[in-house]
């Protein structure tokens, strides 16, 4: 029986690291990288020989800005990141994963803000949704025939509408019980329990509801009152997860809030990644405001662990933390949908 699985040869190596490529052979074997070296491994130890010549050999790229929420459920292998050597996809951003809220509400707080057709994502939803906690949704995940490893924040608007309901959560005059709350706060708590990457909110009002009965009001996240967002960030900060928010760019001041939330004096930081076309870089006192957040950030590698082998649901790795502080995304690049 031969030592490995496949031998890649002859390829430009680049290990993930910085360091710089060279030319190397590779050991594959049970679907991990089993031995790297820069002599020849004998054919004979290998059931196939992959020639890499001219190609480049790298470690699978990480889509840290997905909506694949829907298509998970009709084409769980993802073939069209996988083939561009995707290996890990994360779901759930924006507010908008389809976790706790019922199918109809899910399909109408996604389909307009990733421009997708509602006629197409409803029927998907009806069909296949049967969970309505984060855990029944990892059991789910588990048993489809994934293509990439899964992670996934746990979207505010959805869990806000699954708690109160579409209509209640875009209700300005309506916020949330006690019970409402701590409701909330136990489905997180769940999340973060079965590896969820962390709470994702949204307070940019330029996203949109779908279908005949709230149409056209903001996503549920941004009728939320922070000091809901603070409470429910006290359980992200507690397993040392991620907040991702998109300040309301009517209101780039708003980055206060941030600062105070993911700031570590006397406390656990937390991490948070924005999704904002604020140039953090270019504004000098935007540049100063970030900078701040990093003084008394303790940097943290631990690896976040769930259920299973990865967080969020995933079926392989683990994905190392950071450390506090506030970190740009840039949805022109990194959104779908």
């Amino acid at each position: 029986m031969a030592q490995y699985d496949f031998i890649i040869e002859g390829g430009r190596y680049f290990d993930g690291t910085g360091a710089p490529s060279s030319i190397r052979n590779l050991a594959i074997k049970d679907g991990r990288v089993a031995r790297v070296t820069g002599e020849a491994i004998d054919h004979a130890e290998a059931d196939r020989v992959i020639d890499a010549s001219g190609k480049w050999v790298t470690p699978g790229f990480l889509d840290t800005h997905t909506h694949y929420d829907a298509e998970l459920l009709v084409s769980p292998s993802l073939s069209e990141s996988v083939r561009h050597g995707v290996t890990t996809v994360l779901v759930g951003s924006c507010s908008l994963s389809m976790i706790c809220s019922e199918y109809e509400d899910a399909s109408d707080i996604f389909t307009r803000v990733e421009a997708v057709p509602r006629e197409r994502v409803l029927p998907i939803l009806k069909e296949h949704k049967t969970w309505s906690t984060p855990k029944q949704w990892v059991e789910y995940i588990q048993q489809v025939p994934l293509g990439p490893n899964v992670i996934s924040f746990l979207g505010h608007s959805d869990l806000g509408v699954g708690v109160m309901g579409l209509s209640r959560a875009t209700d300005l005059a309506i916020q949330p019980t006690e019970e409402e709350m701590q409701t909330m706060e136990r489905l997180l708590k769940e999340a973060l329990e079965e590896g969820f990457l962390g709470l994702s909110t949204m307070c940019l009002k330029w996203d949109k509801v779908d279908g005949d009965r709230e149409w056209s009001k903001s996503l549920p996240s941004t009728y939320a009152k922070w000091k809901e967002v603070a409470r429910l960030n006290k359980l992200v900060r507690q397993y040392n997860r991620v907040h991702q928010g998109a300040p309301n760019a009517a209101t780039p001041l708003q980055i206060l809030q941030y600062v105070r939330e993911c700031l570590g004096w006397l406390r656990r930081p937390l991490k948070t990644t924005l999704i904002s076309q604020m140039d953090l870089k270019g504004s000098a006192y935007l540049t100063n405001l970030t900078r701040l957040t990093s003084v008394g950030s303790i940097p943290d590698r631990q690896e976040l662990r769930g259920s299973g082998q990865g967080p969020g649901c995933a079926r392989g790795r683990s994905v190392p933390g950071s450390g506090g502080g506030i970190r740009q995304e840039d949805p022109l690049v990194h959104h779908r949908g």
